[in-house]
Formats: structure tokens, sequence, C-alpha cells
């Protein structure tokens, strides 16, 4: 009868890296005690390997790294994951690293559900160059019992989610937060989380913005992502198909169109953007950033337009861009 490590190898594709444990003599009963510096002398050489071999460790039994941390009032459960995460190959083992201090563009931050992170300006967020995908999500429900959102037009697994609402957007960077941190990939200084809505400025390449909130900035900077003038050019974005400039009639795979300077793939179109902040002082209203496909005028598809939202509402032009920033003191994201 095959060992839980021989199965799960098989399940990875990694079959071939079976003789290396058995080399160490490593057995079931160690699966879960295993570190990233572990599988590396062991010699498990690529980082999406070591990466999805610990998430699918993590549900072997109890890890030495299950302790919550200092700041958190409770211990934080090791998560179950049902079935590993799916990690992207990279072609070359130094394109991405294990560690977010050491991010930049062409050398991405690559976590436990494969979100490459990477640096951008006039912060020390990094932000995921892609946005959320159904199959990132999909991870977050099967783990928690949370439910995936309905959507009434076709996707698959590289789609973004959309019909999360700004508290799903926060449950899920929580969720994901207390994941890596108990799988010792980063450390409880860290934090996933939404953009702030000038940190997204800075995203899509918008100088400094004077105004005091998110409503009076929107609109001040008449540009595109794409340039200066209107329409967009073919291939610039997932825009509605009046403008006919690409072949997706509702969202598109993430990454489907180019980057940007930071290596950030659809600020502009497919779906719009949670962000942290209130719409104004006082509001009830969250920020929304990016625009979507389902938006063909030019006020909507500047770079600094803001739409806004309730919080607690879903719609199925909005998804999640999740960024992994310091902790600081006093974030939204701890409010009631």
């Amino acid at each position: 009868m095959a060992s839980k490590l021989e199965l799960t190898l098989a399940q990875l594709g990694l079959k071939g890296l079976y003789p290396l444990f058995r080399k160490e003599k490593i057995d079931d009963s160690l699966l879960s005690t295993l570190t990233d510096s572990d599988l590396r002398e062991v010699g498990v050489g690529k980082l999406g390997d070591r990466k999805r071999l610990l998430a699918a460790f993590a549900s072997s039994g109890t890890s030495p790294s299950d302790s919550a941390p200092p700041d958190d009032p409770e211990p934080v459960a090791a998560p179950p994951p049902p079935a590993p995460p799916v990690v992207e190959e990279s072609k070359n083992e130094g394109d991405y690293t294990d560690n977010p201090g050491r991010a930049a563009l062409g050398h991405p931050f690559l976590n436990s559900l494969g979100m490459p992170f990477v640096p951008t300006a006039r912060s020390k967020t990094l932000f995921c160059i892609w946005l959320l995908r159904i199959r990132d999500y999909g991870q977050y429900c099967a783990e928690t019992g949370a439910v995936m959102p309905a959507v009434d037009f076709p996707q698959d697994p590289t789609h973004p989610v959309v019909n999360v609402s700004w508290a799903d957007a926060h449950q899920f960077c929580e969720w994901l937060t207390k994941r890596e941190i108990w799988l010792g990939l980063i450390t409880p200084r860290f934090q996933y989380r939404i953009p702030k809505d000038e940190e997204w400025s800075a995203a899509v390449g918008l100088p400094y913005e004077q105004a005091a909130s998110p409503k009076g900035r929107s609109g001040i900077i008449e540009e595109f992502p794409w340039g200066a003038h209107f329409p967009p050019p073919p291939g610039a974005g997932n825009y509605h198909a009046r403008l006919g400039v690409d072949e997706f009639p509702e969202t598109s795979p993430v990454g489907s169109f180019a980057p940007n300077k930071f290596g950030l793939y659809d600020l502009s179109g497919n779906v719009w953007e949670w962000c942290v902040d209130e719409y104004e002082k006082g509001s009830n209203f969250r920020v929304l950033r990016g625009a979507s496909c389902f938006n063909d005028d030019p006020e909507l598809l500047r770079s600094s337009c803001r739409d806004k939202c309730q919080p607690d509402k879903g719609r199925n032009n909005v998804g999640i861009r999740v960024v992994l920033a310091p902790q600081t003191v006093g974030d939204p994201w701890y409010k009631a």
C-alpha cells in the first residue's frame, strides 16, 4: 500500500522526488514538520515544488509553526486543504523568490496559491500581478466552507472571481495571512489585504494626487492606462464589446493583455477592484478602481476614476486584487 508521501508526490506529478525522501529516511510521520529549508536540503530545488509540497503536507498533522502570531488573540488553527493549490511553474528556477523583501520586477515573490507579487512605486506594498482568480478563491472556499459566488456568464478557473463584496475580500485576506504565517511562508509582520486608494494610483502609474478623498481625486488627471487618447487601441485590455479592442464578451483570463511598467495586469478593464478606503469621509461606500469589461465610457476608463459600492454588496463586474504589506497599527482591516 502506498504511503501518504508517495500518494502526495504522485498527485503533484513529483514521483521522481521520492528517492530523495527515502534517502533522508523521511516517512509520513515527519511530513507536517518539514520546512522550506528542509525541502531544500532533501533536494527539492524548485520553489514552486516546495510551496506545493508544504501546502499539501500541512494537512498531514500538527506543524511546529502552528502557534499564533504574538498579537493574535487566538491560536491559528492548522488549515486542512483538501487538495494542494495550483502553482504555476517557472521556466527558470530563479524567476521567483520566497522572500517578500527580495521581490522585484521579473523576480516576484510567489505565495502558496501561486500568486506572484512585485513592488510598485511610493510604497513598500507588493501588488499581486493579476486579479484574484477563481482557482485562488476556490481554495479558500474549500478550506473554510465559504461559498463561491454565483455568476451569470461563463468563466473558468483562470478568470477573476466576481460578485465578492468588500467584506468578502477582507475575510479572504485574513484567511490567507493566517494560512501563510502558519505555513512559515511569511512572518507575522506581513499581512495580505486589498490596496489603499493611493497605493492603487501609484501602481497604475499616476503622479501624486493632492485631493484629500478618493471622491475628490476622481477624474482629476485626464489620462488612460494606455495613453492620452480615447478610444483604447486594440489589445489595450478587456473592455465593452462596443469598443472592439478585445475578443472577450465578458471577463477574460487574468494576464491576457500586456502588463504595465510595474509588471501588473488588468489595472484597466476586466473587473473593478476593491480598495480599503471610504469613498469620502463618513461614507458607507468603499472605493472601486480600474473599470471593467462592461464599460466603454471614457470617464470611467480614466486611470484616476473612482467608482463606489457598499461594502456588503457584490457585483458581477467587481473583483479583488490582493497586496502584501507590512503590518501597520490601526489598519482598517482590523475594524469591526
